[in-house]
């Protein structure tokens, strides 16, 4: 006749063999979050430039063909105006730029305004950077995007567009430019400012455009919220000249002049460089 095992003795074993399981996931470490070469995302190109929409609105997408490395950065470049996403990338340049450079480029379109879109960088309740969120969210669930290298740059309305950006969003954006754009506070009569950390932030203006006028007081805004030294380094070139100030955390802010120009984006061999300008700030702040 068959005899029973001992009471418990099913139970010990079920125990030693997940001690023995146990003791080694411990040898072996503690996991790893996947990164983004790990994830079901893709480097492959748009073909061009593509229209994508999102929460009603839409951005244009340039995915270069060619791209390498585990995840590549992302830039979001926002119009003018009266202005649109496909008009910014003809303006801008930047997507025959990220062709040559290694990243992805989006030209997220603002609101319907008179001509074409326009953004509201001035109210607590604009929706703008929610959406500008929602279009890095919305890229980097299908592109392999560097989350410590997504920044942004701004022309005219968008430039003091990207500006609140920084002040509202720098938990998702590295660093940010502004050209002939100029202060989202208004001088104190608009949102306040209030960035979450030091963010580094470039401030670029024509010498002959009306925004030089503001350069100065936006430069000592940023310099405040980011507990900047009140000495530059002062620099000049074949296209302007440029003072650099050392902040807190190892940011930087940096205001540029660019010589011979007005409100429009400088083109030719001025274009090219400053857009060689903005990369290299970008490069060099990314998300700490």
């Amino acid at each position: 006749m068959r005899r029973n095992p001992r009471p418990g003795s099913s139970l010990r074993r079920r125990i030693l063999a997940l001690g023995a399981l146990v003791a080694a996931a411990a040898l072996a470490g503690p996991a790893t979050p996947a990164s983004a070469a790990d994830a079901d995302c893709t480097l492959s190109p748009t073909g061009g430039t593509v229209t994508k929409p999102l929460d009603g609105r839409s951005y244009e997408l340039h995915v270069p063909a060619g791209l390498t490395g585990s995840n590549v950065p992302l830039l979001l470049s926002l119009h003018g105006f009266g202005s649109a996403g496909w008009q910014d990338e003809l303006s801008t340049g930047w997507s025959g730029f990220a062709d040559a450079h290694n990243f992805i480029v989006a030209y997220p379109n603002g609101l319907p305004a008179t001509g074409f879109g326009a953004w509201d960088p001035y109210t607590e309740t604009s929706p703008d950077v929610p959406f500008l969120r929602h279009v890095v969210d919305d890229v980097s669930a299908q592109y392999c995007v560097d989350p410590a290298r997504v920044h942004v740059d701004g022309w005219s309305n968008g430039a003091v567009m990207s500006q609140r950006v920084a002040c509202e969003a720098a938990d998702t954006f590295a660093s940010v430019t502004s050209y002939a754009g100029g202060t989202p506070t208004l001088a104190g009569a608009a949102a306040p400012c209030e960035p979450s950390r030091p963010i580094s932030v470039g401030l670029i203006v024509g010498q002959f455009d009306f925004t030089f006028a503001g350069l100065a007081q936006n430069a000592g805004e940023w310099r405040d919220y980011n507990d900047c030294s009140q000495a530059a380094v002062h620099s000049t070139d074949a296209y302007g000249s440029t003072d650099r100030y050392s902040c807190a955390a190892g940011t930087e802010l940096m205001t540029r002049v660019v010589g011979l120009t007005s409100h429009n984006w400088p083109s030719g061999a001025r274009g090219e460089d400053q857009r060689s300008r903005m990369w290299a700030f970008f490069q060099a702040n990314p998300l700490p």
